[in-house]
């Protein structure tokens, strides 16, 4: 009887432990968006397109907003309210922009909340982006080489998309220093080769930007503008070559990964990788050759070291930045660095290189 007893009120505690989870559960919030797919068709360059995203609280408990984003091509205007009572809604105005984009594109929304079972969703964006003038490739004119001689040479392609013939000419340069430029006309009309060459030697690290403008001869994009860099890689490059922690956001500890490229032709490893931090920790994995994109990398990539990089708070990262030290077993380049460093400024004058000077008539 006892034994009955005690298996009974064993299946009544299941139950009433089962009962309080489904009540939990029913006062949970949930998270509906009015669409979980944008297609915005087409749009010429380089016009915007606008979609009202309406999110609604289709759960029992308040609905807290914690993070809107957006991958490439879009801006986002924040929700009206982060909190969301139980049936309300709030609406994102999202915004593709068309700027330096061509041909199909994709993009997403992903909304971050309290929902516990979706905590994370995503709005996609697909369509696509026309210009009077396409450019292979996209990013403009790169000379992007191991050989810092003068004469090294780069080339971009333009096409005509529209129906009157184009009659390309370049008309302003920042460049004229450094490039010497030649228009090819390849197709009459349609198709033209712009070539660059540098004019002086450059050393391993050396980074130039600049822009050049071309009169297209047609009525939609008259006015060609297209950017021009020459980056003369050293032997080994880090990806990135600097790590950002924004005081703002990286509050707590917290870890970045950092790739380094190899393009010599010797076997390579990486010996040893410490900071003049104690609160800075590197590990590193054995070499490996490059995969996917990396494979297809001019010049070629010969092999890749990841490693990860344990970071303590912004807050604890002094003034004038630290540094991580990699050794590695090029005798030619034994020491490779790279700086970590809560100055927004340094981090862009890093990425970006110098700035273009200005554009000159030709």
């Amino acid at each position: 009887m006892q034994r009955a007893i005690c298996i009974s009120g064993f299946f009544c505690w299941v139950a009433a432990a089962l009962a309080g989870a489904g009540a939990q559960e029913a006062s949970a919030p949930r998270i509906t968006l009015s669409q979980d797919f944008w297609n915005f068709g087409e749009v010429w360059h380089p016009e915007s397109t606008s979609l009202t995203l309406v999110v609604t609280n289709t759960g029992n408990a308040d609905l807290q907003i914690k993070d809107v984003r957006t991958t490439c091509g879009c801006t986002l205007v924040e929700p009206g309210r982060k909190l969301i009572p139980p049936g309300e809604n709030t609406e994102v105005m999202v915004r593709f922009n068309s700027e330096g984009k061509q041909d199909h594109v994709e993009s997403k929304v992903i909304i971050t909340s309290n929902d516990p079972t979706k905590p994370t969703v995503e709005m996609k964006i697909a369509g696509e982006v026309k210009r009077a003038v396409k450019r292979t490739p996209l990013g403009g004119l790169v000379i992007r080489t191991l050989d810092g001689k003068a004469g090294q040479v780069g080339s971009l392609r333009l096409e005509n998309q529209m129906p009157d013939p184009m009659r390309l000419r370049l008309v302003r340069s920042s460049l004229q220093d450094s490039l010497d430029v030649e228009v090819k006309e390849v197709t009459p009309g349609l198709a033209y080769d712009v070539v660059a060459r540098t004019k002086h030697d450059l050393q391993p690290g050396a980074v130039v930007r600049g822009s050049l403008e071309f009169d297209t001869g047609l009525t939609k994009e008259r006015q060609l503008t297209v950017h021009a860099r020459v980056q003369v890689l050293a032997r080994i490059e880090t990806s990135p070559p600097i790590i950002y922690l924004d005081p703002k956001t990286a509050t707590a500890p917290s870890e970045r990964s950092v790739s380094l490229h190899y393009y010599g032709a010797a076997e390579f490893k990486v010996l040893e990788a410490q900071s003049d931090r104690p609160d800075i920790q590197v590990r590193f994995q054995p070499p490996e050759p490059p995969t996917g994109g990396m494979e297809r990398v001019t010049p070629k990539i010969t092999a890749l070291v990841r490693t990860t990089v344990s970071l303590p708070p912004a807050s604890s990262i002094p003034p004038e930045g630290a540094l991580i030290e990699y050794t590695t077993s090029d005798p030619e380049f034994p020491k490779v660095q790279v700086r970590v460093t809560t100055d927004s400024q340094v981090w862009r004058a890093t990425i970006q290189g110098p700035s273009e000077g200005p554009l000159k008539p030709m």
